[in-house]
């Protein structure tokens, strides 16, 4: 019984590990913006839409003039956090996921701008690098 037990919590939580980013490396496009000594500061935009069920989240730390994907010379897969192992985008279903994602990574929130408009929320964060 005991053993059954532990192989049904024990398949699970290899399965949740395994399935966890690796800290240390934290890539947003193809920059690893944890290992870069120029990159201090991020800004960090988080567009919540009320019609998805996950959040759109873009990365800037210098390599953008605009968030904006419309905008001259922008991709949005140079702004987004990318999965170490399948080199993906990182789906996110909420602000507090991306949050402890970066803090769990030693950044440090400093700063925040909230904009409401027609269905969507714009979160902007600021951190640096602890």
């Amino acid at each position: 019984m005991y053993i059954k037990l532990v192989k049904r919590l024990f398949i699970p939580t290899i399965f949740v590990l395994a399935s966890m980013p690796s800290f240390g490396q934290l890539f947003v496009g193809k920059v690893d913006i944890n290992g870069s000594d120029s990159i201090k500061v991020i800004e960090v935009l988080i567009a919540e839409r009320m019609s998805n069920k996950y959040i759109d989240v873009y990365v800037d730390f210098g390599q953008k003039s605009s968030f904006w994907v419309g905008s001259i010379g922008n991709d949005s897969g140079d702004q987004r956090i990318i999965d170490n192992t399948s080199g993906k985008p990182v789906r996110f279903k909420s602000t507090s996921a991306v949050l402890n994602l970066l803090e769990a990574n030693n950044w440090d929130h400093y700063n925040s701008v909230i904009i409401a408009d027609r269905g969507e929320r714009l979160f902007y964060y600021y951190f640096r690098k602890k």
